[in-house]
């Protein structure tokens, strides 16, 4: 039995609906998800995602709060620049 099969055990004995979404780190391009009700899906995650939405602009709108920056790794700078 996976380590997936036997959480979805454990939160079957207890909870009524459920949602598990797991990503393995060998394969970030890929998740698994495991749920107890098609219909309560679709519910757990629109509030999950309100939730989650509530918790980021509680800090702030992060769109505004970040500036990206590329950094040249070192040893590759401007070669006109050498004197």
């Amino acid at each position: 039995m996976s380590h997936l099969e036997q959480a979805t055990g454990i939160l079957g004995e207890h909870f009524k609906n459920y949602i598990v979404i797991v990503q393995d780190d060998e394969n970030p391009d890929f998740f698994d998800m495991v749920h107890s009700c098609p219909f309560a899906t679709t519910g757990l995650l629109l509030e999950a995602q309100k939730y989650h939405h509530a918790q980021l602009n509680a800090v702030g709108n992060l769109e505004d709060h970040f500036e990206w920056i590329e950094e040249e790794p070192e040893g590759e700078e401007d070669e006109g620049d050498e004197f």
